[in-house]
């Protein structure tokens, strides 16, 4: 019986597939994520309710009473959910998280990727001009790290026991 020469590739490029394949930090498959940005929330009405994943950098931050309100620039997202730093910025937003979060952590610059949905649309300023803003409620909030370039993975390659290359 001769042996398929297909056969014994097949194994490994699932592996290569599995591996390659991106996560995001705030959805898993359980969620039923709507496939809308905040420039889509602004241009048409009936969005309210449903599940999002956006992200961006944060603008503003403003701790109230009961909440933590981020002013989001926002960005494309990448396969895994990260904010594409060399494209243009798009729509700011705002995304509301229940209780206190640190300014001094989320400071303005710093980049975000969330999980929420999508609440309505409210008119803030920027500066002196009066813009509106798409809103959500925030499930899952990622803080990237500042540095930029740790958020690549890079390839790692060993050799025997404690030896990196």
């Amino acid at each position: 019986m001769p042996i398929d020469p297909i056969r014994p590739l097949v194994l490994p490029a699932v592996c290569l597939l599995l591996i390659a394949c991106a996560s995001s930090p705030v959805a898993d498959g359980d969620v039923q994520v709507a496939p809308i940005g905040p420039a889509h929330v602004l241009a048409e009405q009936g969005h309210e309710g449903q599940m999002v994943v956006w992200g961006g950098r944060i603008a503003a931050v403003y701790n109230l009473s009961d909440r933590t309100e981020l002013e989001i620039v926002s960005l494309p997202l990448d396969r895994a959910d990260r904010p594409r730093l060399e494209a243009e910025p798009g729509v700011r937003f705002v995304a509301v998280q229940a209780g206190f979060l640190e300014p001094m952590q989320y400071a303005p610059g710093r980049y975000v990727t969330l999980l929420g949905s999508v609440e309505g649309i409210e008119q803030r300023s920027v500066g002196e001009f009066l813009y509106e803003h798409p809103v959500i409620v925030t499930d899952r909030l990622h803080l990237w790290p500042q540095d930029t370039a740790s958020w690549r993975q890079q390839p790692r390659f060993s050799v025997g026991i404690g030896i990196r290359l």
